[in-house]
């Protein structure tokens, strides 16, 4: 109990946090806010309907549905000892406000996830949504942080210093690559490709997740460039590429990792460029 009791007293956020929506967001300092239903205990996270959630630290999930009005919830039981709380996460089966989808695996919470499942830093966890009480009101991930005592703390500075990703990181270990909808590219440099994303998926997930952001991609010899015509697809090379034309990127496969997440210049790199 002495131990126990020791590593909760040290507990403490970790320096190094991953932000727990992927994806374009908008947030301030609300902790504290009066609300209807009392003091705000977190900050609201503005984002897309069915933006990825992601783990802020690594640790241990459990599911939660709260109140009769079935708002999809999350706890992560961090490693740290402290615990991050994900509330209003999706319900709904389209980008409308349908209430249709309820609280379940693929729709509020990760595909597969159970509680008790221990996760990664930056696994996806779950989708950004409206459910509870805050249906009808534009989707966001209320965020809370609370220590081992239940105490809730601002979340506020913590958010600001945590790593935006590129993408969440699956539950599995298997090779992955990304696709880079719509694209448009800012330049072509010596072995480099930097273009702002706009809409990006993991494999060959069939939902992706809008994403305004730079990503410079290295250019290997073997990627293969192609532009789309009227009578179909013919070979092109970088001259076809210049800043401003629309491309779809798929990345050679990669080894899912913090690093990549994170996507610092030249770690992912360009395997197949169509034109557009």
């Amino acid at each position: 109990m002495g131990v126990f009791a020791g590593t909760a007293q040290a507990a403490s956020v970790p320096a190094l946090t991953a932000f727990p929506v992927v994806g374009n967001v908008s947030y301030s300092d609300d902790f504290g806010a009066p609300r209807w239903q009392g003091r705000h205990e977190g900050n609201d996270i503005m984002a897309l309907r069915h933006q990825p959630a992601v783990a802020f630290e690594r640790g241990r999930v459990e599911k939660h549905v709260g109140s009769s009005m079935g708002t999809c919830m999350l706890y992560l039981h961090g490693a740290s000892g402290m615990t991050y709380v994900y509330i209003h996460l999706n319900n709904d089966l389209t980008m409308r406000n349908d209430n249709r989808g309820g609280c379940r695996n693929g729709v509020s919470w990760a595909p597969g996830l159970r509680t008790g499942q221990h996760v990664r830093r930056g696994q996806l966890v779950g989708y950004v949504g409206d459910s509870g009480d805050a249906d009808g009101i534009a989707p966001h991930l209320h965020f809370e942080v609370r220590t081992p005592s239940g105490r809730a703390i601002d979340p506020f500075t913590y958010l600001n210093t945590a790593k935006r990703l590129l993408y969440p990181r699956p539950a599995a270990t298997d090779p992955i690559w990304l696709v880079l909808r719509r694209a448009r590219v800012v330049s072509v440099g010596a072995g480099t490709l930097t273009v702002e994303t706009r809409r990006i998926q993991v494999s060959s997930q069939s939902a992706g997740y809008a994403l305004r952001r730079q990503v410079v991609l290295a250019f290997p010899p073997e990627a293969v460039i192609d532009l789309v015509t009227s009578t179909g697809r013919v070979a092109a090379d970088l001259v076809s590429v210049s800043p401003g034309t629309v491309v779809r990127v798929s990345t050679s496969s990669f080894a899912p990792s913090w690093a990549t997440q994170r996507a610092a210049a030249g770690v992912l790199s360009a395997g197949h460029v169509t034109i557009q």
